[in-house]
Formats: structure tokens, C-alpha cells, sequence
């Protein structure tokens, strides 16, 4: 898709937004991200209407310039649109819509990402129905084929303000051919003020087996907070890395074990997390310790730090997480984040793996801005450092 085209798409629903809302104050806001991989960015475009305030409309649009020396056309530019819709609901909340592209999430089944359109309402007898329907986006710009399609949807009831219970199915079709249908099951329920339990569960039947179950328990007092859980995790239902910990700790697996949070003083809490996984056949335990502290009464700077023992067999490992967000003053913010990884094999990328980001955030008024540079080495790559820069605006009344 070529970026002008996926521009005027994203475009599209902001301008219909604006036509509804005609004279009236228009709230738009725009952020535009910009990265050193491929070179690569993001335009962020979220507006709604003081007329209309039912009515709101979001774009993301990807813009990614082909430099690689293989591609057939490395001067091209490419784009794909990530979300683009139009969402309106009654006042009352009892019904609300969303059409374009977006992702969609019911209960327990895994989130798809799709052209089209889902409804939520609210019904008598504290019934709730969602319901999605539209066209599987393919990854990349991979071009469309016919028979694409995608429907869901789930049925629950609210007990009260106590709990909920729910069941969902969702197929998806490429071509014509089924490749992906699930039902799924979903519970939470709190037993007086201090207990909650939980459970969520997802089979796939095109692939017959348990794509996701998880259960928990939880005990809250003044002081402490206690979890029991237990848990299993396809391939399928994994969700995308966003650090060196979750690259190479999330796989298919089960997993069982306590948490304990203690709020060992006003500002500081400190938990433990203690476990077993099993990966096929092999199990080994799951252990992390991790701290706190809150800097300021409004929550703006903060510390933490992590130990962790993950992994099975020859995948186990031993890192460290710190992480500092700390207000600067003249509407300025900066945060770091550092990992180190010691993998029992290293599989000859170095005894220790690292993980680095570093930001500054400055938001004053209707102006923000962030830089932000992320460096790392990992069994997928030996070194890697990519910067990332965002600009935002607001315009009209708040």
C-alpha cells in the first residue's frame, strides 16, 4: 500500500468526525513518531467532537521506507494503515460501536486484528452481547485474498457488581479455508471485600487442543495481597515482546505458583513470585523478587528493581531489571530501563545479554514531545540500537 493512499484512508474517518461536528469545537489530537529502524515511523491522528461527544475517531498509520539492498525497489515507500475507526455510543452507555480497522478482543479468545465492524450492547436482565465481524488484516502488505473473513462474539451476564461469567466463539477463514476457531469461557467473581477469583479458558478447534487457561485466587489486606495461580499457554495466545525478559521467558508452557505484595512502607512495595514451569516434559522452577519506591506524593518519579530465574533446560536463565522514571521539572520527565540477562548457555552470543532504553518526555500544554533510544543483544540478535522520536499537538477546547 503506498503511503498516500494509507494516509488519505487514515484521513478518512477524521474528516467524517469533523462534517458531524460542522462549526462546533473539534478536539484533534496528532503525534507523529519517527524511528531509525528501515527508517521507519508512526502518525497518530485521535479527535472528537464537543457536538457530538458520543463520537470519536482514531488512526495509526505505519510508514516504513524500504531501504534494504535485496528489495526489488529499495527507493519505494511503504505504509499500512494499524488502526483506523470511527467509534460512537449511547449516552447511557448501553450500546457502542466501532467500524473500520482495529483489534478486536472477546473474552477469553485471542485478539485478532480486522477490517470491519464489532457492536457491544447492554441488555435486560444484565445481559451483555458483543459481537465482531469483518476481514483478518494479513501481516505486512501482503495483498488480500478472496474468502477472507472473520466473525465472533460473546454472550455474558453480570451478577450484581460482584462478577460476570461469559462464553465466546470466533472463526477466521484465509481463502476460502478455516485456520483459526476457538470458544472460550471467562469468570471473575469478588467474595466479600478482600477475596477475588478468576478464571478464563480457550480451545481451539481447528487445532483440537487448549490454547489458554489461566485461574486465580486472591486474598487483600491492609498491608499484603496474596495470589494463588495456575496457567497454561499455547503458541497461539502468546503475546508480542516488548523487552529482553519477554523475548525470551514467554513460550508455550505451564505454569503454577504464589505472589505475595506487601506495602512494606507508604511509597515502597516489595513482592515475590514464586513458581514452577513445565515446558514438555521439563520442569523448573520460576522465581522473581521485585521492589518499588514511589519518589513523590503524586506518583511522577519512581524506582524499581527486579531478580529473575525463568526458563527450562537449556533455555534457563538469570536476569536483573532497573527501571527509574523521575520528574525533572519544567514539564520534562526522563526514564531508563536496563536488563542484563545470564543465559546458563550462551550459545556462543557472550555470557551476558543486555538490554537498554533511555527517554525524555517533555509535555507542556498542548505541545508534547519524547525521545527515546533502545540497545540490545539477544540469541535473535547479536547487537541492535534503534531511537525512536515523537511529537504530539492538540488543538481546540479541552
Amino acid at each position: 500500500m503506498k503511503l498516500l493512499p494509507v494516509l488519505a484512508v487514515a484521513l478518512a474517518a477524521i474528516a467524517a468526525l469533523a462534517l458531524g461536528t460542522a462549526a462546533d469545537p473539534l478536539r484533534l489530537r496528532a503525534d507523529a513518531l519517527a524511528s531509525t529502524a528501515s527508517p521507519a515511523g508512526l502518525l497518530v491522528l485521535d479527535a472528537s467532537g464537543a457536538a457530538q461527544p458520543n463520537l470519536s475517531a482514531q488512526a495509526v498509520v505505519w510508514v516504513a521506507g524500504n531501504t534494504s539492498p535485496d528489495a526489488m525497489h529499495p527507493g519505494d515507500s511503504h505504509g499500512d494503515v494499524l488502526v483506523v475507526a470511527v467509534d460512537a455510543h449511547t449516552t447511557d452507555g448501553g450500546a457502542a460501536a466501532r467500524v473500520g480497522r482495529f483489534v478486536a478482543m472477546l473474552g477469553a479468545l485471542r485478539p485478532e486484528h480486522v477490517d470491519g465492524a464489532a457492536v457491544r450492547l447492554r441488555l435486560p436482565y444484565r445481559m451483555d452481547v458483543e459481537a465482531v465481524g469483518g476481514v483478518p488484516v494479513l501481516p505486512g502488505l501482503m495483498t488480500r485474498r478472496n474468502w477472507d473473513w472473520l466473525a465472533g462474539g460473546r454472550i455474558a451476564r453480570r451478577f450484581g457488581d460482584w462478577g460476570s461469567a461469559g462464553v465466546a466463539y470466533e472463526q477466521v477463514r484465509n481463502d476460502g479455508r478455516l485456520v483459526t476457531e476457538e470458544v472460550a469461557a471467562d469468570a471473575g467473581a469478588a467474595l466479600g471485600r478482600h477475596d477475588d477469583v478468576a478464571a478464563r479458558a480457550a480451545y481451539d478447534v481447528a487445532n483440537p487442543g487448549l490454547a489458554e487457561v489461566s485461574l486465580s485466587a486472591s486474598h487483600r489486606t491492609a498491608h499484603l495481597r496474596a495470589e494463588l495461580y495456575a496457567g497454561h499457554l499455547a503458541a497461539s495466545h502468546l503475546v508480542p515482546a516488548t523487552s529482553l525478559f519477554s523475548v525470551i521467558g514467554d513460550v508455550p508452557s505451564q505454569r503454577a505458583g504464589a505472589v505475595l505484595t506487601w506495602v512494606a512502607a507508604p511509597r515502597l512495595d516489595l513482592t515475590a513470585d514464586a513458581g514452577a514451569r513445565r515446558v514438555d516434559t521439563d520442569y523448573a522452577p520460576e522465581l522473581t523478587v521485585r521492589a518499588r519506591l514511589v519518589l513523590d506524593d503524586r506518583g511522577a518519579s519512581a524506582l524499581s528493581a527486579e531478580l529473575r530465574r525463568s526458563g527450562v533446560g537449556n533455555e534457563a536463565w538469570t536476569g536483573a531489571r532497573g527501571a527509574a522514571r523521575i520528574a525533572l521539572g519544567h514539564a520534562l520527565w526522563a526514564s531508563t530501563e536496563l536488563e542484563l540477562v545470564r543465559p546458563d548457555d550462551p550459545r556462543g552470543r557472550g555470557a551476558l545479554w543486555p538490554w537498554a532504553l533511555a527517554a525524555l518526555d517533555w509535555d507542556r500544554g498542548d505541545w508534547q514531545a519524547a525521545v527515546a533510544v533502545e540497545a540490545s543483544a539477544s540469541p535473535e540478535v547479536r547487537s541492535r540500537v534503534d531511537a525512536l522520536f515523537q511529537l504530539g499537538r492538540r488543538w481546540g477546547k479541552p
